[in-house]
């Protein structure tokens, strides 16, 4: 495409304007065009007015110079006057080897159309161009002259500047306001929906009941009543709320665990800028504890960062301006380490990020597909939110992002997008009627916007014998390879857990908790196009005579004793369970199905628990801990009319028989 060969400029090295940094300032021409093609934006905030913003201000002679910092050879100058062109009177290039060229000159003149670009072709310079200078003029014209963008080009041929559209952008629903119960005479921002949909966590500034200062942002929350209405937003209230800036960057799948913006004191107070995870208790919501990221800077002290944990609570994404970045702020990601700190953020690739800021990163439940938000990639104003979908686990593998279109973006920073694992409806922030305040929003998703369909697992994790729920984590891996490809908690209180899992594998899970024996569980994930919600309890064992374990992921050849590989991660954490309790001793009960002969299968079964107790005892579990027993298929624990019954009825059990 040919704006692929436009460089556009990327910083300010002199001019004579009296304001700086504000408002249709100077800085305004830096980077992509913003506005284009919607010409005509005469209020847009992200154009350089020429002349300044002083009324009254008339100047025949007012100059800009910019810089590229990728500079090429040049063919071209490109000019975006967005609004009420006709003011620039001299172009003046310079090259890399030192040679300044006047390229244009004409007297200043109103112009009939609403914006343009202005393409001045000329001769193939010499060497790269690293700097414009521009003259311009505000006398001949009765209102304000726009200049969105200055770039040169590699081409005379005319630069295609089309927005790259999602496919469905058409399809979007109309933006919605949320009801009063969540929108206010308050400013409201940030929202965060959990993966079930049902409670919105935002950020409201001016509530008189907001924690110590009411002109600070404090979390609120809503959740999603039966009729499918939202309940009046509360204050989450201390310890997440205080006198700093607080609100949630990310929720977990389980809703039991919040990013949170900033750091903490252990009494709750505010402990400066960085960014912390809070979990919830039996006593409600802990203070948030810092998370450690390695090497993490900020060089722009006046750029905020943003951050987001995936729905996989190893890998966080986040946008900062590091020495490596491609100017302002960049999206990088981090992965968890084995002491809860994090790695070095890897910059995920110059696809997503450029020379403007590109920021507040939000992955979809699938690990796949990425929403943000962008002043680098061409749009309709300031930030805009955009879509890819990561190709590989490198992290550096994007398609092209595409914007979401006229239904999401404004001419105003559109910064947050977020959606429920369904995807099928986002949730946004923006100023989009005349009372001046941030509100919330929601959209319906056309198809191609959504993320790929995900099957969410919902349950509770019981204690076995008593069936009392427990607060636990729970890891899943991929069973194939035994890779852990996420974590997540149970609420303390009720039991109740939430994990998402992409489709095409089959998994393994389970809960763990000091003093318990966990179960694991395996579920098969189809790949489906639609989402999916499935029940499944998790059970724990105590750790107590006579209780009984089953070995659901632990599985052999046909008709032979070997194990297959992908038992083992389940036999590990059961090796490391008998190291952690030395004084267990247990029994290995051996069962197969009812097919074939009797005596057969009771030798089948024992050859089993004995190849499961040498495995035991490679890996260090002194073999006087463990006994075996054999069944063959006289104990059935489901009928054996179906192959998948009978699969149920070929297992090995532990039997605990004695814990002290």
């Amino acid at each position: 495409m040919a704006q692929q060969n436009v460089r556009w400029a990327c910083k300010i090295l002199e001019t004579n304007e009296t304001h700086s940094g504000k408002v249709n300032a100077p800085e305004k021409v830096l980077g992509v065009p913003e506005v284009y093609p919607a010409y005509g934006a005469q209020t847009n905030p992200n154009s350089w007015i020429v002349g300044g913003n002083n009324k009254g201000y008339k100047s025949d002679h007012i100059t800009l110079k910019v810089g590229f910092c990728d500079p090429i050879i040049a063919e071209q100058i490109v000019i975006i006057e967005s609004y009420n062109p006709g003011s620039i009177s001299s172009v003046t290039i310079f090259e890399k080897s030192g040679k300044a060229t006047k390229v244009y000159s004409v007297k200043p003149q109103g112009i009939s159309e609403k914006g343009r670009v202005l393409s001045i072709p000329i001769k193939a310079t010499s060497s790269p161009v690293v700097a414009l200078l521009i003259t311009a003029s505000n006398t001949h014209s009765t209102g304000w002259n726009y200049i969105d963008a200055i770039g040169v080009a590699s081409t005379k041929a005319p630069i295609d500047l089309k927005i790259n559209l999602n496919p469905d952008a058409t399809l979007i629903g109309n933006s919605e306001p949320l009801s009063d119960a969540i929108n206010s005479s308050s400013l409201e921002t940030y929202p965060i929906i959990s993966s079930d949909g049902n409670i919105l966590y935002f950020a409201r500034v001016g509530d008189k009941d907001n924690i110590d200062d009411p002109t600070t942002t404090d979390i609120w929350y809503s959740t999603k009543l039966p009729n499918g209405n939202w309940a009046k937003a509360q204050n989450i209230g201390k310890p997440l709320n205080n006198s700093a800036h607080n609100f949630v960057s990310s929720i977990t799948p389980d809703v039991n665990t919040l990013l949170i913006a900033n750091t903490y004191k252990a009494d709750g107070s505010t402990a400066g800028n960085g960014v912390s995870i809070s979990e919830y208790t039996m006593n409600g919501w802990e203070v948030p504890k810092r998370l450690i990221i390695e090497g993490f800077v900020n060089l722009n002290e006046f750029s905020f960062v943003s951050y987001f944990l995936a729905a996989d609570g190893k890998t966080m994404l986040m946008c900062t301006e590091m020495p490596d970045s491609y100017g302002d702020l960049d999206i990088y990601v981090s992965f968890i380490k084995a002491d809860k700190t994090w790695t070095r953020p890897l910059n995920i690739g110059k696809t997503i990020n450029t020379f403007q800021a590109d920021a507040t990163p939000y992955l979809a439940s699938d690990g796949k597909t990425l929403y943000f938000a962008s002043q680098g990639h061409l749009g309709y104003g300031s930030y805009d939110i955009f879509m890819t979908k990561r190709l590989d686990d490198t992290w550096l593998n994007w398609t092209t992002p595409v914007n979401l279109g006229p239904k999401v973006n404004t001419m105003y920073a559109d910064l947050s997008f977020s959606i429920p694992a369904s995807g099928d409806v986002a949730y946004t922030y923006a100023l989009r009627d005349k009372t001046n305040l941030m509100d919330i929003y929601s959209i319906a998703l056309a198809p191609s916007i959504k993320p790929e369909p995900v099957t969410m697992v919902i349950g509770r994790v019981l204690d076995a014998k008593t069936e009392k729920p427990i607060g636990a984590k729970i890891e899943y891996d991929i069973l194939a390879s035994g890779m852990n490809i996420g974590i997540a908690h149970s609420n303390a209180v009720t039991g109740s857990y939430q994990i998402v899992l992409p489709g095409g594998n089959t998994y393994a899970y389970r809960a763990q908790v000091p003093g318990y024996f966990s179960v694991n569980k395996n579920i098969k994930i189809e790949t489906n196009s639609l989402y999916n919600e499935i029940h499944v309890d998790l059970l724990l064992v105590p750790i107590e005579t006579g209780q009984k374990i089953e070995l659901n992921n632990v599985f052999f050849y046909q008709s032979a004793a070997k194990l297959i590989e992908t038992s083992y991660p389940e036999l590990d954490r059961i090796v490391e369970e008998l190291k952690n309790n030395p004084a267990v001793t247990i029994e290995l009960d051996g069962h197969t199905d009812n097919q074939g002969d009797p005596a057969l299968n009771i030798a089948l079964s024992q050859s089993r628990v004995e190849a499961v107790k040498a495995y035991f005892v490679q890996k260090g579990i002194d073999a006087k801990r463990i006994t075996t027993k054999a069944f063959g298929g006289s104990k059935p624990i489901a009928p054996n009319d179906t192959e998948e019954n009978r699969k149920k009825n070929r297992r090995v059990e532990i039997v605990i028989i004695s814990d002290h």
